[in-house]
């Protein structure tokens, strides 16, 4: 009998243990993130973004450029910060003749490269991304923290972009971030780019 309630009480003090970690472990947890709707002026596209990420936007420069576009930034960033672009090129924009041209121009460095010593640039792949084709381009570019001083400082960064064409336009989804950064935050970009929608 004493030997039955000793194995109780062992199980019972191993449950206690076992629940305390589950709570610990809880508590430990990095909380989800909360996203909300976003909705671009004259339905130009829609996406669900992070509630905690700062948004900015231009409008007046939308209107002159015909490039309607967010960017969202990480809360947390260290020397560089992390941002996520979501942008419509009009068909008249004053950037890229069509989503070729900005393939073209993003997909090497300006002297045509597409390595070099600084840069890595991954050939377009196609893609379906929300029901749409477009591209996929990705690059690392080490950019040097002070350009106009004698400090050598740097960062390697690294970039993803979706380029998804339109009947009068294109879009851009585009993830930037320090490559040490760029993991941790690559799924809220995912979760952007799977709700995104934008006109045919």
């Amino acid at each position: 009998m004493k030997n039955i309630f000793s194995v109780i009480f062992i199980l019972s003090l191993a449950t206690a243990a076992a629940c305390a970690g589950t709570v610990k472990r809880g508590a430990d947890a990095k909380p989800q993130t909360q996203f909300k709707g976003y909705y671009m002026d004259n339905n130009y596209f829609s996406c669900s973004i992070p509630s905690n990420w700062t948004l900015v936007r231009e409008k007046e420069k939308d209107e002159e450029y015909n490039i309607y576009e967010i960017q969202l930034l990480a809360p947390k960033s260290e020397k560089v910060p992390t941002s996520v672009f979501v942008s419509y090129y009009a068909k008249d924009n004053e950037d890229f003749t069509d989503y070729r041209n900005f393939i073209s121009r993003n997909s090497k460095n300006v002297l045509g490269e597409t390595k070099s010593a600084r840069e890595n640039y991954e050939p377009a792949k196609k893609i379906k991304l929300a029901g749409r084709n477009g591209f996929e381009l990705a690059n690392e570019v080490l950019e040097y923290l002070h350009p106009q001083t004698k400090s050598d400082e740097s960062v390697q960064m690294k970039e993803k972009m979706y380029v998804l064409p339109a009947k009068d336009g294109f879009y851009v989804l585009k993830f930037s971030a320090a490559k040490d950064a760029f993991t941790e935050n690559l799924p809220a970009f995912e979760k952007i780019a799977k709700s995104f929608k934008g006109k045919p």
